[in-house]
């Protein structure tokens, strides 16, 4: 999986606020046409195997689980 160095970063963003608009822009596509560059670079696989892995070493590194959350905000 071979991402651009704008996708790279995208991703890498996404991670920080869930948001894709907002993300995109971050990562340098346009303001104008970040909405509809965000839902193109989420429908794609590679981008969303990858956000996956950040997710995932996220998790490891924090030791936060989903569950620990909606717990603590039970």
């Amino acid at each position: 999986m071979k991402l651009t160095d704008k996708q790279n970063k995208f991703c890498h963003e996404y991670l920080v606020d869930l948001n894709g608009t907002q993300a995109a822009t971050r990562a340098g596509y346009s303001q104008k046409t970040a909405n509809e560059q965000a839902s193109r670079l989420l429908a794609n696989v590679n981008i969303q195997e990858y956000i996956a892995k950040l997710q995932l070493k996220v998790q490891e590194r924090t030791e936060i689980t989903i569950d620990m959350v909606v717990k603590e905000l039970a």
